[in-house]
């Protein structure tokens, strides 16, 4: 999922906005790597058990699919003549 994240920005956003938004999407990329299985561990130590952290696991993608699904299917700001 992490390479689609560079071209949905490209495709979406103006080479000016693209920099930066990309900077900030792969440092929270990074951030959810850093803190997951951290946070799972806690998870299961809480619980005793693994579910609690797969459905945390699954609702953090789903909140990312959301995220790339709206933008995906919002109208391009950039016309083609400028692309």
């Amino acid at each position: 999922i992490v390479p689609s994240y560079a071209i949905i920005v490209r495709e979406y956003f103006s080479p000016r906005e693209a920099a930066t938004r990309l900077g900030i999407i792969l440092m929270a990329t990074l951030f959810g790597m850093a803190l997951g299985g951290w946070m799972s561990g806690v998870i299961f130590d809480y619980t005793g058990s693994y579910r609690a952290a797969f459905l945390n696991g699954i609702a953090w993608n789903v909140l990312n699919v959301s995220i790339a699904l709206w933008l995906i299917l919002r109208p391009r700001r950039l016309s083609l003549a400028t692309a």
